[in-house]
């Protein structure tokens, strides 16, 4: 068996980093969120569930890694939360009844192949490429169905100003960059350590960018909106 290629001191170090940034930067959008919650909009409130539940997933995963324990069983239950509360945030935002009738279905085909994952397919003690698969299909329809209604209505003001309209950016940016990493990343001896460590500031590095522009959306949720050049057709 040919020996896993090591990982360069300076791959390991920026992987670590991005890892703890990724992990900690969470408590700068939740802190914005829970000091201006009466202000915020219902997608946004879910928005700041959804980091909510991400410090508790760390302090989980911190307490796991501590008693050395698998944490493959936190993968299984994230994948549900987080999928449940983004869907929550675009089922306020969306306005088409009988599409979000659709994606309500699709959220429960997700849920049971997300729970057939972690019973049957892979097991709680492996990673569940199979809910990712669908959680990232999902999730991109969620996005592209946000984007068609926000070009349908063509609001005047711009769309960096709009909140879902950032949050949505930011999803796709991370569930396109990080996709293949996810489905790929095996606790498999011949992986190189490279690859392994590449891998990892690739999907560290998509959320942390989703991570600012979820972030700058919830500071400007609720604001006054400058002005802009986008206005509605006559």
């Amino acid at each position: 068996m040919p020996v896993p290629e090591p990982a360069p001191a300076w791959i390991i170090s920026l992987s670590n980093a991005s890892q703890v940034a990724s992990a900690y930067g969470i408590i700068v959008p939740l802190g914005i969120g829970l000091g201006r919650w009466r202000s915020l909009s219902g997608p946004a409130r879910a928005v700041v569930w959804y980091f909510a539940f991400w410090a508790v997933e760390a302090v989980l995963d911190y307490w796991t890694r501590r008693q050395h324990l698998s944490n493959a069983y936190t993968f299984h239950l994230s994948v549900l939360v987080e999928t449940w509360l983004l869907g929550w945030a675009y089922h306020r935002a969306l306005r088409d009844a009988r599409l979000k009738s659709w994606l309500l279905l699709a959220q429960g085909v997700f849920t049971a192949v997300a729970l057939a994952d972690a019973t049957i397919l892979s097991g709680l003690n492996q990673t569940n490429q199979y809910a990712r698969a669908v959680q990232v299909v999902l999730m991109l329809v969620y996005a592209l169905a946000y984007f068609e209604q926000w070009v349908r209505e063509l609001r005047a003001r711009s769309p960096w100003h709009d909140f879902m309209f950032l949050v949505s950016v930011g999803l796709t940016i991370y569930y396109t960059g990080s996709v293949m990493g996810f489905l790929t990343l095996k606790p498999d001896p011949r992986f190189s350590q490279l690859v392994a460590y590449t891998t990892a500031i690739v999907i560290n590095g998509a959320y942390l960018i989703a991570l600012v522009l979820m972030t700058l959306a919830l500071w400007r949720d609720g604001r006054m909106q400058p002005a802009s050049s986008f206005r509605q057709p006559a």
